[in-house]
């Protein structure tokens, strides 16, 4: 029989990894009150692999004058980035899981 263990506190989707490790994505949160997360963050849970997509991108006029830029918050492509690098991360890792103490 497999037992379910919970997520860890602000995991948002997990991925196993080959090893039995697994990707977790958590929000990485500004120190504001309230907290407003600002990237996602992928990272493995047996090997030091990690990747961080921020939620803001800047878009630059096609003059290329910094005066043009736009900065846009776009937390659903952050998201999708991150969980594109978890799956590929988790498709080849081969590190076993951290012991727990």
């Amino acid at each position: 029989m497999t037992t379910r263990t919970a997520w860890p506190e602000n995991v948002i989707a997990r991925y196993l990894t080959v090893g039995g490790a697994t990707v977790d994505l958590t929000y990485q949160l500004t120190v504001h009150n309230p907290p407003q997360p600002y990237a996602t963050l992928a990272k493995c849970m047996g090997c030091p692999a990690a990747e961080e997509r921020s939620h803001y991108r800047t878009y630059y006029s096609s003059g290329g004058f910094v005066s043009d830029t736009v900065e846009e918050h776009e937390p659903d492509a952050a998201d999708a980035q991150a969980r594109t690098w978890a799956q590929a991360h988790a498709a080849t890792c081969r590190a076993l899981p951290k012991p727990s103490a």
